[in-house]
């Protein structure tokens, strides 16, 4: 009887044990949730824009007002230089030191295809207008802050002085170019070719233009032979080689690069310049008066009852490498950062976002759109594509060059790329 009493007492003792075990589990439990929850974290944070940085560092502290929602997470900015930029993200990503939130450039995205967090279900994800249209391997890997469309940038003085009118086809902006060059006193078309990127927006867009296609090229990706006549790659450089044919841009084009050319618009000894919106800030900069700027679209069409195509370039891909050790905390970054910050952002510094709401009033560039029943096409470079561009050295730029030289005919430099290609494909 004394036996069993005692049994009693035991097992009573270990259940009671036993709850208070679970209680304290579960109290610790809810303590651990709290706490992490609340932990210090610090988010690293990489970028190359200028106008991003300063905005961020100076303008609208988005360190401080980031704090002010999240106060256990602190935000550590640091601005690369532009030309450093992507070298330097090369060499983290290798060493696996990688920065928390960082943008990609849009040409390098199909390099960190299996190194970034997918986005696809964030909040910002779907209320970002191209985010979708830019999907690598399925996923979308990063969020385009921006939206650039590229122009003709003109001299008001020079086009009043000859009399001239806004282009709106292919034969009509030769037409002015030569009339400027018969008046002997301008340079047309600025164009410097000792740099070879400075015709991108005649070299590379204008295919995808003649296309009426943004993603023209992943489908060359596809073709053993995309540079025979009658393709738009072949109709679009037709239209190029004639405009280089008319040696619009001085005697010399391959003999002045960039600064030069800008120079020479600048100073109001050329017509025009072909540029990206990017282009406005930099004349001004330089000492250009806003007063004798204008711009209007690259009239690449054949006739004024065919569909005017303009490009559209999205850049600044925010993401999250997967190498952070904060991942969940850098998404909550992103869903935060393009919600009333990025409006406050781009309105300040005047880009063309990327988001659904925020509004964009720029009277300087909305007068390219007058009278234009403009046709946007979103540019973006697959895998596909950038696997058979790598494989040959595909560098539409330099063929810019090679057409300017003369030293080979356009059939002759299509012919030999279609054998290029074709090999780059098997390959």
């Amino acid at each position: 009887m004394v036996k069993k009493k005692i049994f009693k007492k035991l097992t009573l003792a270990l259940v009671g044990a036993t709850l208070l075990s679970t209680i304290a589990v579960g109290c610790s439990n809810a303590n651990s949730t709290s706490t992490d929850s609340d932990k210090k974290v610090t988010l690293k944070i990489a970028l190359w824009g200028d106008d991003e940085y300063k905005y961020m560092s100076e303008t609208n502290k988005i360190a401080d007002a980031y704090k002010k929602e999240h106060p256990n997470v602190t935000l550590e900015i640091e601005k690369i230089a532009p030309k450093e930029y992507d070298n330097t993200m090369k060499i983290r990503s290798s060493a696996g030191q990688l920065p928390d939130v960082f943008p990609v450039r849009q040409a390098n995205l199909s390099l960190y295809a299996d190194i970034m967090v997918p986005l696809n279900e964030l909040k910002a994800t779907e209320n970002n207008l191209y985010a979708k249209e830019t999907m690598i391997k399925g996923n979308v890997i990063g969020l385009p802050e921006a939206v650039f469309n590229e122009f003709v940038f003109y001299n008001k003085n020079i086009f009043q002085e000859y009399n001239l009118e806004i282009p709106k086809t292919w034969d009509e902006f030769i037409k002015v170019c030569q009339t400027i060059k018969d008046g002997k006193k301008y340079t047309p078309l600025a164009l410097g070719l000792k740099d070879s990127w400075v015709n991108y927006p005649l070299n590379e867009y204008m295919p995808m233009l003649e296309a009426g296609d943004g993603q023209y090229y992943n489908k060359m990706a596809s073709k053993d032979d995309p540079f025979t006549k009658g393709e738009p790659f072949y109709n679009a450089y037709t239209k190029i080689q004639k405009l280089y044919d008319a040696k619009v841009s001085g005697d010399d084009p391959l003999g002045y690069g960039w600064d030069q050319q800008r120079a020479m618009f600048v100073a109001g000894k050329a017509g025009m310049l072909a540029a990206g919106s990017w282009y406005k800030s930099d004349y001004i900069t330089n000492g250009g008066k806003e007063e004798n700027l204008g711009v209007f679209l690259l009239p690449t069409r054949n006739t004024t009852s065919d569909p005017f195509y303009t490009t559209a370039m999205t850049e600044f891909f925010w993401g999250v490498p997967k190498t952070s050790k904060n991942q969940k905390e850098a998404k909550e970054f992103l869903e935060w950062f393009f919600g009333d910050y990025y409006t406050q952002l781009a309105t300040t510094t005047n880009i063309k976002p990327t988001m659904k709401g925020v509004s964009y009033n720029d009277e300087f560039f909305a007068q390219a759109f007058e009278d234009v029943d403009a046709e946007p096409v979103t540019i973006f470079y697959d895998d596909n594509y950038n696997k058979v561009m790598n494989a040959m050295k595909f560098d539409v730029k330099g063929i810019g060059q090679q057409m300017v030289a003369g030293k080979n005919s356009l059939d002759s430099i299509m012919k030999d790329l279609n054998a290029q290609w074709k090999k780059a494909r098997g390959n």
